[in-house]
């Protein structure tokens, strides 16, 4: 009887856990923030940490990232990555702050379009979630070669954040050159995930 007993209170309070961990886990806020470019660029801006033309002394190399229609993995639009990345340097991004109130996970997943396989790294492709607004190559994390393959590639990247005083943090994905040569790719239907649990 005794041994029924303690059977049963160890039963119950793994159901208890349970059920606190299911509670918690419901009782969490979770938001989602899609772009997919089909009007604009949402709240998406564009940056890059690039080097001086040798060509024209004092300006950037060339870089762009444009609004296309040309290529898209979702609806009609995408946005172009361009950079002259003869000087073997270069990363150019696309950034967006989030408010953010305490200890979250936060996910953020989007397409990149290679128009040609490569057997050597041009590019790679690169992402950052942090309080600070990211301003060179060296804030990002390397998801991969940005050369695999030709076509659409989905990439993530995932960290866990504290809120700071401002309530904010940012997010941005793009590529950092890793050969001599013009590099063009497409960036389509940016999802970022945050999981802000109750605790």
């Amino acid at each position: 009887m005794k041994k029924a007993y303690v059977v049963f209170v160890a039963l119950a309070t793994v159901a208890i856990i349970l059920s606190v961990v299911g509670a918690l886990i419901f009782y969490s806020r979770f938001q989602t923030y899609l772009e997919n470019f089909e009007n604009g660029f949402g709240e998406w801006s564009a940056d890059a940490d690039v080097p001086e033309d040798p060509n024209n002394p004092g300006q950037p190399v060339e870089w762009h990232i444009n609004r296309v229609a040309n290529v898209s993995h979702f609806g009609q639009y995408s946005l172009e990555l361009f950079i002259d990345g003869r000087q073997d340097d270069g990363t150019i991004w696309i950034e967006r702050r989030i408010e953010l109130k305490k200890r979250s996970q936060v996910k953020v997943s989007f397409w990149l379009y290679n128009e040609q396989e490569s057997f050597n790294t041009r590019a790679v492709v690169c992402a950052y979630i942090g309080a600070e607004d990211p301003e060179v190559e060296g804030d990002f994390s390397v998801l991969g070669s940005a050369d695999e393959f030709a076509g659409w590639k989905n990439y993530a990247h995932t960290a866990i954040i504290d809120a700071d005083s401002s309530g904010e943090f940012w997010v941005a994905v793009g590529i950092s050159v890793r050969w001599e040569t013009y590099l063009t790719y497409y960036v389509d239907y940016v999802e970022i995930e945050v999981f802000e649990p109750f605790l």
